[in-house]
């Protein structure tokens, strides 16, 4: 299964195909005990000074994530559909993705990929070693969603001045019934929530209610950042 790692993905929904919004595909993987080393010095050899690889590659440790067995995930930023693409031919069968796949696949196993076109982001830009939430969602109403999230992140004492929020739009693979994930950044889940639970966010989150449903959540926190590209270049 990991040899579909950075190849291109066909099952990408064709009306977004000349989208030149960002794109992120994430891999879920249960890694073996003792191994998150070995998978983190993979990842950094192979992406994290390859002059093929225009993206970001985001490492991460899974920590809450229900009966789910994942472990750790790896999500792969491009600026756009196009660049994706051609990172995916420049990188496929050369040999340091064959010995990148040979150690992952030695020390772990994949569980599911699924790709996601970004939708709109607000707040500071997430750095290595954040922390994120993501919640996964089926939204009724995407543009009223957004433009919920919009008035929000205009509001005194908003959680978007702690904390990004970004919101991606499923395009293949993925749980069935989740159309999006918002995924939350910030430096402490903490403080993230002191925002979350604050009385001025609860009135928003009657509003959200009315055009989405939350579907799970789940916690990770950033083990490495590698590649060129800059998350501020996508907002």
């Amino acid at each position: 299964m990991f040899k579909k790692f950075l190849m291109a993905l066909a099952l990408v929904m064709a009306p977004h195909t000349a989208s030149a919004q960002a794109v992120w595909v994430d891999y879920g993987l249960m890694m073996n005990a003792g191994s998150q080393a070995t998978a983190e010095t993979a990842v950094k050899d192979y992406l994290g000074n390859n002059s093929k690889f225009e993206g970001l590659a985001i490492f991460n440790q899974t920590m809450i994530n229900g009966a789910n067995p994942q472990t750790h995930n790896l999500a792969i930023i491009y600026k756009d559909q196009a660049s994706w693409e051609s990172s995916s031919a420049a990188l496929s069968g050369s040999s340091a993705q064959n010995a990148f796949l040979r150690t992952m696949m030695a020390n772990g196993k994949l569980l599911h990929e699924t790709a996601y076109m970004h939708v709109k982001g607000w707040g500071k830009v997430a750095e290595e070693g954040t922390q994120y939430i993501a919640f996964a969602m089926q939204v009724k109403n995407p543009s009223r969603y957004i433009q919920f999230l919009d008035e929000y992140s205009r509001e005194p004492g908003n959680a978007t001045e702690i904390a990004s929020i970004d919101v991606f739009q499923v395009l293949a693979g993925g749980v069935p019934g989740v159309t999006h994930i918002a995924v939350i950044a910030t430096p402490k889940r903490s403080e993230f929530m002191t925002r979350y639970t604050s009385p001025q966010f609860s009135q928003y989150l009657r509003k959200f209610a009315n055009v989405r449903s939350v579907l799970g959540a789940s916690y990770s926190d950033n083990l490495s950042f590698n590649g060129s590209l800059a998350l501020s270049s996508l907002r």
